[in-house]
């Protein structure tokens, strides 16, 4: 059992050791020779939560990575200590279990990414195809105050007739929601929170962020321009059926009324305004690819 278990650890384990050590390699001698050909780019739609997805799965693989070895490694360390085959067997099962379950949190929290991705790229996508010269769009506007974590703003549009903060939470609906017609599909605003259809509670969360991010960029905005800069919340939900029964500080929309919402005639920003404010969020939405990935 001994020598079946240190093939199981070896056999994978060196081929994969001298992998890693030739891809570090590798990667320095690339870095040293050569360099990208542009040096920054503009952060599409979810950059955020595109890199997040792609830290949680490197995370995820490299567990399940951890719940292998250290399974084989922990049974093969009891049979060498001449440890009974049920607990060898029983320290290689609490490693690997250990290693799963975290495994299954993470991908959780994978999969909430990845749809909350690909809400903020359907919204991105609208918005890129209502860009004009007087309709600027940035997209996954990057916070970092000092001492505080960094997050972002999804979406940022600056029309003649106001400076849009767009916040977008993409929500699962019941899996019976097929067949309950509009209601299964429909979230009610009343003005103060969001009802969903039974059995999703009501929640408030995406208009409080919202109106915080709209809050934030309205204070930036006039401190760089040297005049109040209002900013207009928006909460967007990609699928849903809004049925707004009430008003309140944040307009909440489906993602399809987005352009007619953004495209109202009338201005209150001069063209100059506009012009400062868009280079202003232009040199906050850039990817800085000089750093190393």
């Amino acid at each position: 059992m001994t020598e079946t278990l240190a093939y199981l650890l070896c056999v994978p384990g060196i081929p994969l050791a001298a992998f890693f050590v030739w891809l570090v390699g590798f990667a320095r001698k690339s870095g040293n020779e050569t360099r990208l050909p542009f040096l920054q780019m503009p952060r599409p739609a979810g950059w955020s939560l595109q890199m997040r997805c792609s830290e949680l799965m490197e995370k995820i693989q490299f567990h399940l990575l951890l719940a292998l070895f250290s399974g084989v490694f922990f049974a093969y360390v009891a049979s060498v200590a001449k440890a009974p085959p049920a607990i060898s067997l029983s320290l290689g099962m609490l490693a690997s279990c250990a290693f799963l379950y975290h495994v299954g949190r993470l991908f959780i929290r994978y999969r909430n990414h990845r749809l909350g991705l690909i809400g903020e790229q359907v919204v991105g996508r609208l918005l890129d195809q209502i860009a004009c010269d007087t309709i600027k769009v940035f997209h996954d506007l990057e916070v970092r105050d000092p001492g505080g974590k960094p997050w972002n703003i999804d979406h940022v549009v600056v029309t003649p007739v106001a400076v849009f903060a767009i916040e977008t939470k993409t929500r699962r609906k019941p899996k019976d929601s097929d067949h309950a017609g509009k209601a299964g599909y429909k979230v009610i605003f009343d003005g103060t929170q969001l009802l969903f259809p039974s059995p999703m509670r009501a929640n408030r969360y995406g208009l409080k962020q919202a109106q915080e991010n709209a809050n934030w960029l309205s204070s930036k905005l006039t401190t760089l321009n040297g005049r109040p800069i209002p900013v207009t919340p928006v909460l967007v939900m990609p699928g849903w059926w809004v049925d707004r029964r009430g008003k309140g500080p944040v307009s909440v929309l489906n993602a399809k009324e987005l352009p007619n919402f953004l495209s109202r005639r009338g201005e209150t920003l001069s063209a100059q305004d506009q012009s400062a404010i868009a280079a202003q969020l232009e040199e906050r939405c850039q990817i800085d690819l000089s750093q190393p990935a």
